[in-house]
């Protein structure tokens, strides 16, 4: 070692910083992807683990004598993960130190042993490094101490190589895991059975001993010129993924999705590809360091695709939920499907979110629940008007006050629902614009909902001039009470008209009555009708209406039509006469008028 740390030249400065900084970097860009994944209750969850931690190492007694060479070699995890390191920057004279001592070979031999091991790990190690042991004893969950561990390593019963440590002092009671010679004796043996190794040897000599970030040349080639390869193959499985929706989709009975052209390279093309890269970068035997990055991004696109895939399966049945009480006028039991299924999306956002921390940071769940929970007091604390908007919302859904689609009022604002949210619900006013209004406002404004009614008030003021005779005025009343009693869609039990006021400037008639439709259109239309029909009977009747405003006028004509005048005085005299034939009719809300004597 001495000898090592006189003689380190540039190109083993160069090596080290490939064990070291390009390693650091990879774990920097883990962390950084990490902590925009969450976001929310990062910090609470890296709290939670920091007081843990601090807590375990009060109660754990005096810490063993630390690694003499500086190594990290006191846990098995260290001493695996150190020796990669070393032999993949090509530093064998490092990396033969974390072998046990025993009958040792001459140097060159020992170097070479560590090549040999590095080519098997990187071929055999079809695990995770974070399941090795951390723990300088070598227990493994509640296991006891022990002095002698075996990190599996087998990719088939017929190719099992263990990888065997044993925990062997050094130095004045300091103790290392180192690796074993039991298996230092099987090397040569099973690197021969490696198929690539027999592959190198008939390559040209520049493609493997030119190693770029310690890989030879012909791994980084070989990873480049597979990807388009595996492109391809991920852009056929995506294509029968689809074909295969759309069957399933057609055998339920489910809408179909709009038609996609087949060169559509999409999300689970992208997924299949790596996929498939992944796996060859596996069988060509490249670095485990590098495939242990390879993993975590794999992990963080395998959880992305699984959300997505969830998400995609709740939006279908929600769907299918959606048409079907659609169809059977359940409104409100329509808005909380839609409520349900959002607030089912952002569970299951945070629950693929820790497990995939936990996996990949290997980070405690108890801890980053109870860090969640602290965040989510703190949160909370600051974020009231949040949570009031969400119960807002749930209870205008559950008291079915509001439903998307409904015409309404709310506060000033009027226009037609179109989403009912977590914090928010959405009006699409008459000039088409949208307004958010938050369902705390919404849960406690004064609201008005015109789906609800069963019918719409009409009512009018007919302003008639003064100069008009009271029976003309009789007579036009009477006219306008039949109009109310032919037509169809008005209620007769609410219908009347009635000389209401006498006004400054005009005699006022009030017509009211309430139309038997929920449709404003078809309300409209009947108003229409019906104020058509009342400028028909004042023309026939030849009654006038009251110009606002005052006209001085000197004329000796008559506003009122003489003939139509005397006609209307004649019809009226009739009806009083009980005697005479004439049109007598039951007045519609009227009182009867007694007869003169």
């Amino acid at each position: 070692m001495a000898i090592y740390n006189a003689n380190l030249g540039v190109a083993q400065v160069e090596r080290e910083m490939q064990r070291f900084i390009i390693p650091s970097f990879f774990a920097l860009q883990k962390i950084r992807v990490a902590a925009l994944i969450l976001g929310i209750g990062s910090a609470g969850i890296l709290n939670a683990q920091t007081v843990q931690q601090a807590a375990a190492a009060t109660s754990s007694p005096a810490a063993a004598p630390a690694d003499p060479l500086e190594l990290g070699r006191e846990t098995p995890r260290g001493t695996v993960v150190g020796f990669i390191r070393a032999a993949q920057a090509e530093s064998y004279d490092v990396a033969v130190q974390y072998f046990e001592v025993g009958r040792r070979a001459s140097v060159e031999r020992e170097q070479e042993l560590a090549q040999e091991l590095l080519a098997i790990l990187n071929a055999r190690f079809t695990g995770s490094l974070d399941s090795i042991t951390n723990d300088p004893t070598g227990r493994q969950g509640n296991e006891p101490p022990r002095e002698q561990i075996v990190v599996g390593m087998t990719r088939g019963l017929s190719e099992s190589f263990p990888l065997y440590l044993v925990h062997t002092e050094v130095s004045r009671g300091a103790k290392v895991w180192l690796i074993s010679r039991q298996t230092l004796e099987q090397v040569p043996e099973v690197y021969d059975s490696l198929r690539f190794a027999q592959l190198e040897k008939r390559l040209p000599p520049f493609l493997v001993k030119v190693r770029p970030l310690g890989m030879p040349l012909w791994q980084w080639l070989a990873i480049v010129l597979f990807a388009p390869i595996a492109l391809l193959g991920g852009w056929l499985v995506a294509l029968l993924l689809r074909l295969s929706s759309e069957r399933v989709r057609r055998t339920f009975g489910l809408a179909a999705e709009p038609t996609q052209p087949l060169r559509r390279f999409g999300p689970a093309a992208i997924l299949g590809a790596v996929i498939i890269h992944y796996y060859f970068v596996y069988l060509i035997g490249a670095s485990i360091l590098y495939r242990e990055y390879y993993r975590d991004l794999l992990l963080f696109l395998l959880a992305f695709a699984l959300y997505w895939a969830i998400t995609r399966l709740t939006y279908w049945i929600s769907l299918r939920m959606w048409n079907q009480l659609t169809s059977r006028g359940l409104y409100a039991e329509r808005s909380l499907v839609s409520l349900t299924r959002r607030v089912l999306d952002v569970a299951i956002f945070f629950f693929i979110a820790l497990l995939l921390f936990k996996n990949v940071l290997g980070w405690n769940l108890t801890a980053a629940l109870a860090g969640l929970g602290i965040g989510g007091l703190a949160i909370g604390l600051g974020a009231q008007k949040t949570f009031e908007n969400m119960m807002g919302g749930i209870s205008i859904l559950t008291d079915r006050a509001v439903l998307v689609g409904d015409a309404c009022k709310i506060g000033d604002q009027r226009g037609i629902v179109e989403d009912i949210g977590l914090r928010s619900t959405k009006l699409r006013t008459e000039e088409r614009t949208l307004v958010s209004i938050p369902n705390g406002t919404v849960a406690t404004a004064i609201l008005e909902n015109f789906r609800l009614r069963d019918k719409i008030l009409f009512r009018q003021i007919v302003r008639l001039r003064y100069d008009l005779s009271p029976d003309h005025a009789r007579y036009v009343l009477e006219q306008l009470r039949e109009v109310l009693a032919h037509h169809p869609k008005v209620e007769g039990a609410s219908a009347r008209v009635r000389l209401l006021n006498l006004a400054e400037n005009a005699i006022e008639v009030q017509i009211y009555t309430y139309i038997l439709t929920r449709e404003y259109r078809e309300f409209l239309a009947v108003q229409e009708e019906l104020i058509l029909q009342a400028m028909d009977v004042l023309e026939n009747s030849g009654a006038a209406i009251a110009v606002p405003g005052q006209t001085t006028m000197v004329t000796r004509d008559s506003w009122i039509d003489p003939q139509k005048a005397a006609a209307a005085q004649k019809a009226m005299e009739k009806s009083r006469d009980p005697g005479v034939p004439g049109i007598q009719r039951p007045e519609l809300g009227a009182d009867i008028i007694p007869p003169k004597h």
